[in-house]
């Protein structure tokens, strides 16, 4: 990982922190929902960082507390509208094991039979392609609900292989309160701003291709956060985010009782906020055809008419940011202003993100280009 000064960074002088650039690989990685793992993978650790990665991945257990993604596997539908439901979350849990179970009963002799000829060398081959392949097939899985791991404490021993520690079940709470023990292999680690905000800087996440750009972002994006798109076109990943923040469940670090003295305080921040209707997400674009269209499709989210690379322009989204959306401006922005245009005009615009003087810094700024991602991986070689 590389900081260097060719690439863009906030004017010297104020109070905004230097961004670090990654690219998306390291947020991909199995870091268990600890900050200091993912520290140690993303930074050029110094020694005390070192210490951390031994410390963090003793055990290779989840973070109690930790906010995670749950996935399915391809091509299994969720009921959106009820998805939110305790009763839905474990339900359908437990009809995708029970047919699970029925299928792995009807094979276990001839598995067992394969397996037993198969040799010591050629079980350790497959572990290793499995290991290699762990991240291609997660990314393939669906996403579900956000959860947050109450205990990852399923007995493996030291001798477990890689693969079978993966499958061991990690106890998580979804937003409605419901709990289940979910395949480790199904869980995708949230890098939340309280989370982000302690232990690392403000970062740049550069990734070469859209559907990566876009489940960084639906990963990373939280309910505390406040999103913006430059480059939005038609709004389709404005509104994959907005859709996101709805549905996925905002799930609390502690969980609390029925009868909460906080309760009256939510409902009176909410009459407070229905005075002056805010939105979650923003998009902008320089296409006046992209923005109509993108308005009439996604009424719930904000699109507007703007050129980021006129600074008089850049200014007035400042402005409107901090009269309509939540927060006053973006914690998380996206740039998507074609991946192949040339890496200079990639930059511009990312200086032009880091020039203004927002109300509070965003803390993860996502990238879409190809340039950029290969200049990235030949710096840090």
């Amino acid at each position: 990982m590389s900081t260097t000064s060719a690439l863009p960074q906030p004017p010297q002088g104020g109070n905004e922190q230097t961004y670090t650039y990654v690219t998306y690989d390291g947020l991909e990685t199995d870091w268990l929902g600890d900050a200091r793992c993912l520290r140690s993978k993303l930074m050029n650790s110094s020694s005390d960082d070192s210490n951390d990665e031994v410390n963090c991945n003793q055990g290779g257990r989840y973070s109690t507390g930790a906010l995670v993604w749950v996935l399915l596997s391809k091509k299994k539908p969720k009921d959106v509208q009820n998805c939110n439901s305790g009763f839905h979350d474990t339900a359908l849990h437990k009809k995708r094991r029970n047919k699970k179970n029925k299928a792995s009963a009807d094979t276990e002799s001839e598995e067992h039979k394969t397996s037993k000829q198969s040799g010591d060398e050629q079980d350790n081959d497959h572990g290793h392609e499995n290991n290699q392949t762990a991240l291609y097939n997660r990314s393939k899985k669906e996403f579900f609900l956000r959860a947050r791991v109450i205990s990852d404490d399923e007995a493996v021993t030291d001798e477990t292989s890689e693969q079978e520690r993966s499958k061991r079940r990690v106890l998580v709470r979804y937003s409605k309160g419901a709990t289940y023990r979910v395949h480790a292999y199904n869980l995708l680690s949230v890098l939340e701003p309280s989370v982000h905000k302690d232990a690392l800087p403000p970062l740049v996440v550069v990734t070469p291709e859209t559907h990566i750009y876009r489940r960084i972002a639906k990963v990373h994006t939280t309910p505390e956060d406040s999103f913006m798109e430059i480059g939005c076109d038609y709004g389709i990943t404005v509104d994959k985010i907005q859709t996101s923040i709805e549905e996925a469940g905002d799930v609390p670090k502690e969980w609390p009782r029925e009868t909460c003295g906080n309760e009256v305080a939510v409902d009176e921040k909410k009459e407070d906020d229905s005075i002056i209707p805010r939105v979650t997400c923003i998009g902008v674009d320089r296409s006046l055809e992209s923005i109509d269209i993108a308005n009439d499709r996604y009424p719930k989210c904000k699109f507007l008419l703007v050129n980021v690379l006129v600074s008089e322009e850049m200014t007035t989204l400042r402005t409107t940011c901090e009269s309509c959306l939540q927060g006053e401006a973006p914690t998380v922005i996206c740039v998507d202003i074609n991946g192949n245009r040339e890496i200079d005009g990639v930059l511009r615009c990312v200086q032009m993100i880091m020039n203004e003087k927002w109300k509070r810094q965003p803390r993860m700024i996502i990238v879409k280009s190809r340039f950029l991602y290969w200049d990235l991986k030949e710096r840090n070689k």
